[in-house]
């Protein structure tokens, strides 16, 4: 969704890469529904201070696809957003 997520793997969070070979070794890719586009939209009108990358949306294509539990979705993501933070 967004043009400045991380795309070359040296780019990528130790949390991004294991998320990222998680979600190959399980076939599922991010497809957005209208229910994403509308909480964009949202999220950015009101000013969300955490956006989205490719990350998240794998990981929310995992949990929906059943490979990962919401517990597991939770502790992933806020691992990534340490991570990033950490690079800041």
């Amino acid at each position: 969704m967004d043009d400045d997520r991380p795309s070359a793997p040296s780019e990528l969070t130790p949390t991004a890469r294991h998320v990222a070979a998680l979600a190959r070794r399980e076939g599922i890719a991010y497809r957005p529904t209208w229910a994403d586009a509308w909480a964009a939209t949202v999220a950015r009108l009101l000013g969300d201070a955490v956006t989205p990358d490719a990350t998240d949306d794998l990981l929310v294509a995992l949990t929906r696809a059943g490979k990962l539990t919401r517990a597991e979705l939770v502790a992933l993501t806020m691992a990534h957003h340490r991570e990033l933070r950490q690079r800041a």
